[in-house]
């Protein structure tokens, strides 16, 4: 996620005096700030359960930031899972529920800015109500 300098600030590279200084400046806090941002990685740890705070097994997470893809192993019997070596930044959240569950439309987007990031995250049962002649099954948020 380097960035790069303005196009403007180019003309200023070939003056003399304030506008030279100005672009030195420029060049010097983009050197940092792509310098920073490429070494920083951290590990999300992930965890998802039920609506009952059991561990569900078998969902994967996806984490998407512009073209950046980070997909976790499935998750264990306790629901956990984990996914190494993230860039620093802002990640939209994607849960890929196993069969037998509903997954959320939407979660709020996680912030990976530290070693060690934790990720709850709750997909519901799907409950089938049985009639006499239909089968109906419970959406998120109920019938």
């Amino acid at each position: 996620m380097a960035i790069d300098l303005p196009p403007f600030s180019k003309i200023y590279k070939q003056r003399e005096g304030a506008d030279k200084f100005f672009y030195d400046k420029i060049a010097e806090v983009v050197e940092v700030v792509n310098a920073l941002t490429a070494a920083k990685k951290g590990k999300v740890n992930i965890s998802v359960k039920d609506d009952n705070e059991d561990g569900v097994a078998g969902a994967t997470v996806t984490l998407t930031s512009g073209s950046d893809v980070f997909t976790s192993g499935e998750t264990g019997s306790a629901g956990g899972s984990s996914i190494n070596n993230v860039p620093y930044g802002v990640y939209s959240v994607a849960v890929t529920a196993p069969e037998g569950y509903n997954t959320l439309a939407s979660y709020d987007d996680v912030t990976v800015n530290s070693d060690t990031t934790s990720l709850n995250l709750t997909v519901n049962k799907k409950v089938v109500y049985t009639g006499s002649t239909e089968t109906l099954e419970e959406e998120p948020g109920g019938l």
